[in-house]
């Protein structure tokens, strides 16, 4: 960032979404930060590659339903240059809206995006086992597309419902109450040593017995400890797989560098995707 100058931070918009409360949850505090919505992820990545938002928040992984599959592959796969300097965790509570207030009977079609449908999977079935279903960019897209049109509902943000003058029939409609969504921050260089880091990687190994076993020793080798491991596909060819893994420490302490040089010397393919400050629960 040019000093003197505001920072921007993208996220994936409209106004109201989940992805905007991380937002205004990572830069409480900072002065000189603005925030800039953007019609989908990929288009969040691009504006910090091209250097028009100096940060970008991408939503990662939600407590019920697991990661968010596109961010992690542009991560992955897209990201040249890109590097996660930190992460957001936030409180997520859906919340079923109309335009005015509907009996339930009266509902034939409801509108979010695809990991807010997931989150409600077991509410959907058991009040509106007859609705149609129907996807979203996001969950703010979806509460817009319910303006004046009877009999279509949408699940999204309490925020939003307010923002954009609509009536909440249900909150908490989420499967689970306790729900979280974790969001990546990302831009052009990651974070320095805090003594509270985790870092990013990702890699592939050869495709024969115990090759992923003896990669993954290096970390117990050198008591590091893991806090998320998942496969996704290597997008080259069927069957094989990457690893994304997030361990506990920063790349630049020296167990964690002569860890990263073994794993180096075990794996076909390594790619550190940055190193950041835990994000602490409460704050």
């Amino acid at each position: 960032m040019i000093r003197g100058c505001r920072m921007k931070v993208g996220y994936l918009g409209p106004k109201g979404t989940f992805s905007e409360e991380a937002v205004f949850k990572y830069i409480e505090g900072m002065k000189e930060c603005e925030a800039i919505e953007f019609a989908t992820i990929q288009d969040v990545v691009k504006s910090v590659a091209e250097g028009t938002c100096d940060e970008g928040i991408l939503p990662v992984e939600n407590s019920i339903e697991g990661s968010v599959n596109v961010s992690l592959d542009l991560l992955i796969n897209d990201a040249e240059g890109i590097l996660v300097r930190g992460e957001v965790i936030i409180s997520i509570s859906q919340c079923l809206i109309c335009d005015d207030f509907i009996d339930f009977k009266d509902v034939h079609c409801i509108l979010s995006h695809p990991q807010a449908l997931a989150q409600c999977r077991e509410y959907i079935l058991n009040n509106f086992p007859t609705a149609e279903v129907k996807t979203t960019e996001s969950t703010v897209k979806a509460l817009l597309g319910v303006n004046a049109k009877k009999g279509i509902v949408a699940i999204g943000p309490e925020r939003a419902a307010w923002l954009y003058n609509l009536k909440i029939l249900e909150k908490d409609v989420q499967d689970i109450k306790e729900n979280y969504t974790r969001f990546l921050v990302i831009a052009k260089r990651d974070s320095d040593y805090t003594g509270e880091d985790k870092t990013s990687i990702v890699f592939s190994v050869p495709n024969v017995p115990g090759s992923l076993y003896r990669a993954l020793g290096v970390f117990a080798e050198k008591n590091i400890n893991m806090t998320k491991i998942e496969s996704r596909p290597s997008r080259k060819k069927f069957g094989e797989y990457v690893f994304w893994v997030d361990i506990e420490g920063h790349r630049k302490e020296e167990r964690i560098k002569e860890a990263l040089e073994d794993l180096k010397i075990k794996a076909d393919f390594l790619k550190v995707i940055g190193s950041y400050p835990k994000f602490k629960m409460g704050k």
